[in-house]
């Protein structure tokens, strides 16, 4: 019994003693407080905090900032992008459209162009006038008959009554011309450049058509059967010409095609003699004629009056003889060749044929020849047929201004006439 007592006395601890325990701990914990000095502490942790909490705004703005740009950029590439898109697609565009035009330019234009000179030559007749009877009378005749008849006192006072011509329908046109009329009424005439031999060695073989003076030029860019548009255009009698009142001189245009030859290219080949020797005459029947022409100039000039210096070569009609052999004179002092063989009159008529060519932007190549009459030898003496040296040769003043050179003292007509510079001239009655 006395042990266990003794234990119990042992572990219990007197409240006094617990009293003391419980203030040494408080001192304890106090001196641990103070010893750690947790304000402070906390103070240097909350400041530390701040300015981590100001660096994280710098951040964000820095953040908000990279965002923009990185929004600008996008938007950039976006338009890059649709600005490559569209370019695509206008390369693409083009390059159908160029390949459209080549296609046309190459292939259509010259198959059309083809197709309407080929239903020309079908639809004219070459063949020659069928001879005309004996009976048929021209006005002459018959105003001759009805004065003998007047005088005689004859007792039959009627005349005879002309036989018709089977060559002409009734408006007095070649019928070989009536299947083209029946396709255009503008047709005026066909052309043809044979050589010396009678073969066709050049492309020049076309109908020649006209518009009205309302829209002179209608047939620079149209097919003379179709009217559709043609690069190569038809051959055309200027609307200052005409072939009902027969016009002294009969201006034809026609496209210098270089690329296929057509048209009236073969026009340029006249600024080589031996051409020309080969080449001297020119057929070109109109509706109501048909006639042949002997070549006696080729010059080039402007084809307008953008430099102050055109010649008028599309001059048709003359106040006078005199006029109309003054203008003649111009143009043989302008020719490159000399061909005095070839004499002409005041009665004469001319034809003149011009296509573009490339001294200087917008010039003509001049072809001029003077209707073969009525009973003369067609054939040409091209023997005395000579080149010029450029210095005799007259040419508007912009070619000078462009390839230098002076142009030539040239008299007035009448006093070349008088001092015997005019060989070709051969006045009517001499």
């Amino acid at each position: 019994m006395s042990n266990n007592k003794n234990e119990t006395h042992e572990n219990t601890i007197p409240e006094e003693d617990n009293n003391v325990l419980d203030d040494t701990c408080v001192v304890i914990a106090d001196n641990e407080i103070s010893d750690v000095d947790i304000i402070e502490v906390s103070d240097e942790d909350i400041e530390v905090s701040n300015e981590d909490i100001e660096v994280s705004d710098g951040d964000i703005e820095v953040f908000d900032e990279e965002l923009i740009i990185d929004e600008t950029a996008i938007k950039k590439k976006k338009i890059k992008k649709l600005i490559i898109r569209g370019l695509r697609i206008l390369f693409t565009i083009g390059f159908f459209v160029f390949l459209l035009l080549f296609i046309n330019e190459v292939l259509i234009q010259p198959y059309k162009l083809k197709k309407s000179i080929e239903k020309a030559k079908d639809l004219y007749q070459y063949e020659a006038l069928v001879q005309e009877p004996d009976n048929i009378l021209d006005n002459n005749e018959i105003a001759k008959d009805k004065n003998s008849v007047s005088q005689s006192n004859s007792i039959d006072n009627t005349t005879p009554t002309p036989t018709p011509d089977p060559n002409r329908d009734e408006m007095g046109r070649l019928r070989k011309f009536g299947n083209l009329l029946k396709v255009n009424e503008d047709v005026k005439g066909w052309i043809r450049l044979d050589n010396i031999n009678g073969e066709n060695d050049s492309k020049i073989d076309y109908v020649v058509v006209q518009s009205d003076a309302s829209d002179p030029e209608y047939y620079l860019e149209k097919a003379w059967d179709t009217h559709d548009y043609l690069k190569a255009g038809s051959i055309f009698l200027d609307c200052s010409s005409s072939v009902e009142s027969n016009s002294k001189n009969l201006v034809i245009h026609g496209h210098n095609m270089t690329s296929s030859d057509d048209m009236f290219h073969y026009l340029l080949e006249y600024n080589n003699l031996d051409f020309l020797k080969e080449h001297p005459i020119i057929s070109f029947d109109t509706i109501y004629d048909e006639a042949l022409w002997k070549v006696f100039s080729v010059y080039i000039t402007p084809g307008n009056n953008d430099r102050d210096d055109f010649f008028p070569f599309v001059k048709s009609n003359f106040a006078s003889n005199r006029d109309f052999m003054e203008y003649i004179y111009q143009i043989r002092v302008r020719s490159l060749f000399y061909m005095d063989d070839i004499d002409i009159n005041d009665d004469d008529q001319i034809l003149t044929l011009s296509t573009c060519s490339y001294e200087l932007s917008n010039y003509r190549t001049i072809i001029v020849a003077r209707k073969v009459r009525a009973g003369e030898d067609s054939t040409v003496n091209t023997d005395n047929f000579e080149k010029k040296d450029a210095n005799d040769v007259l040419y508007a003043p912009s070619y000078y201004w462009r390839y230098g050179g002076k142009a030539p003292t040239i008299p007035t007509f009448d006093v070349a006439l008088e001092d015997g510079l005019i060989p070709w001239y051969n006045p009517m009655g001499r």
